[in-house]
């Protein structure tokens, strides 16, 4: 009789023991789980996220922007932008490359502003300065980060903001935020961008820094009105930038190559 009581209280010791593990192993599972669920990007309201965007990119000094047209065209004299990539020193200087199509001929213009003037290097040829109509025809990237109407003013004052997920972007968490805005809002950022209606914009907010990483705008501002889609990435943030003034060679403007 003793040996047996003496096994049931064994057993019985051995069970308590079994469920006491098991116990504090899914208390330890638990917590991992709920540690891993608090880890990365935590969301943020989005009219929060678009603020502190815009407060951000106030206060760049320089900046390097990508620039891709992804669907329909939009047309400055004759050419259609495929692409730019540009450096920025802010307030006003800038040294862009533009990608343009005319018929099947894709070629790359560089245009530099700097000091209050706008220089042109066509294909095969010296840097123009240009002047008048033809220096506004020119789209100016660094207008995209002018204080008053650039991003830093326009992206925290988009309408119905919607926070759509967490994401990387650059290798950097960021905040994925959808917003609508106006023809006007987008053509006093970059006048070339003539929207007939609004024009929904997907912008990615560094999570720490709270820089604008990448946007995609979509809407009616191709030729003729028509829905296009532009892709700008940013980077290089109040990196170094070099922006020199060539020596204008001759007169001649866009509307002289175009002709040609």
């Amino acid at each position: 009789m003793t040996p047996a009581r003496h096994k049931r209280a064994r057993c019985g010791a051995d069970t308590g023991e079994v469920e006491t593990r098991l116990a504090s192993f899914c208390a330890g599972a638990l917590m991992l789980g709920l540690l891993a669920s608090c880890g990365g990007l935590q969301p943020e309201d989005p009219v929060q996220a678009l603020r502190e965007g815009g407060a951000a990119m106030a206060k760049l000094k320089t900046v390097s922007s990508n620039l891709k047209f992804t669907k329909g065209a939009v047309s400055f004299r004759g050419f259609a932008l495929v692409s730019a990539r540009a450096a920025v020193r802010l307030p006003s200087d800038s040294d862009t490359t533009y990608t343009v199509r005319q018929q099947d001929v894709q070629i790359a213009l560089e245009v530099i502003i700097a000091g209050g003037h706008i220089y042109l290097h066509l294909p095969f040829s010296g840097y123009n300065e240009l002047t008048g109509k033809d220096a506004a025809d020119i789209p100016d990237l660094a207008k995209l980060f002018d204080a008053t109407n650039g991003l830093p003013a326009i992206i925290p004052a988009g309408r119905s903001p919607k926070y759509l997920t967490a994401e990387q972007v650059q290798g950097v968490d960021s905040h994925k935020v959808e917003a609508t805005f106006s023809a006007s809002q987008i053509h006093s950022m970059l006048p070339q961008l003539n929207s007939s209606g609004d024009v929904d914009a997907v912008i990615w907010i560094g999570g720490s820094d709270h820089l604008i990483r990448k946007a995609v705008l979509s809407g009616p501002f191709g030729d003729n009105g028509t829905t296009s889609s532009v892709e700008v990435d940013l980077s290089g943030f109040n990196g170094s930038v070099i922006i020199t003034s060539p020596p204008a060679l001759t007169s001649r403007v866009v509307s002289d190559f175009q002709a040609a």
